[in-house]
């Protein structure tokens, strides 16, 4: 006989809002537009926890998790679609008001230098939460990107003869919404990758390092000036869809022992 601790009631009759695992790894398989992507997240799941009880059923959310992925290892259209099957696993295994999971990893993507012309992969880093409210059809994702890129000071430029600072930046895409209207992984780096002083990339040849320094020089930006164009660009991109979105710009100062940041807010409503 199995007794059930975790449904007896708790000394103090508390809502918790989000009860759960964190920090566990597991190995996923996605595919899109003929790319096929092997990711390690680290996975954050919980659920709501009523008053009543005194805990929940841990080894459920994780049997929920591994039952979906482990099913001969399935490859999965998009991350988020993956994790929609989870929470409809667990939530016929758990009683919950709202589920949440979160997957962390770090995402690879196929670029080209600039001079050269060679191949060459870059990485990213995504958090990507997918949430639902029991009763509600809907899901909300929230997918967010961040990018390397670089900036130049503007300031400095005017100021000095054309001599100035360059360092390397950070810029970060943040977009909230439905399955429908959730952007690609590779249209929001396009965003991002987009509005710095220039791109990065982890193969340079002298040709490229030449083609990137000139174009860093002849688009001098302020952090400022980043989270702007972040913001803008995609407000261009997705606008047909309905999403809020949050952008982010941080400059690993050079020439400071600090960095600069600067974050801002945009909506689209599907116009």
């Amino acid at each position: 006989m199995v007794i059930d601790t975790q449904d007896e009631h708790p000394k103090h009759r508390i809502q918790l809002s989000k009860v759960g695992v964190k920090n566990l790894k597991t190995f996923i398989i996605t595919e899109r537009s003929g790319i096929r992507h092997h990711i390690i997240p680290t996975v954050e799941l919980t659920i709501d926890l009523p008053a009543e009880y005194k805990g929940i059923h841990m080894s459920r959310l994780v049997e929920s998790m591994t039952e979906v992925i482990s099913d001969e290892f399935s490859v999965h259209k998009s991350v988020e679609e993956l994790q929609i099957h989870i929470l409809e696993g667990l939530a016929k295994k758990h009683p919950l008001n709202h589920g949440e999971i979160t997957f962390e990893f770090e995402f690879g993507y196929a670029s080209r230098t600039p001079a050269s012309n060679k191949r060459t992969w870059e990485i990213c880093d995504v958090v990507a939460t997918t949430a639902k409210e029991n009763g509600n059809a809907t899901y909300c994702h929230t997918i967010e990107i961040k990018v390397i890129g670089n900036t130049v000071c503007p300031h400095c430029m005017a100021n000095n003869e054309g001599l100035t600072h360059m360092q390397r930046a950070i810029g970060a895409l943040k977009v909230v919404g439905t399955t429908e209207n959730i952007p690609t992984y590779g249209d929001m780096i396009e965003v991002i990758e987009s509005s710095f002083s220039s791109k990065t990339y982890s193969l340079l040849k002298l040709e490229d390092e030449v083609h990137v320094t000139r174009r860093m020089h002849d688009n001098p930006l302020f952090v400022e000036d980043v989270c702007r164009n972040i913001l803008q660009h995609a407000y261009d991109k997705f606008s047909d869809r309905v999403l809020e979105m949050y952008a982010e710009a941080t400059s690993l100062e050079s020439i400071h022992k600090h960095d600069v940041i600067a974050r801002g807010r945009i909506v689209t409503n599907g116009d």
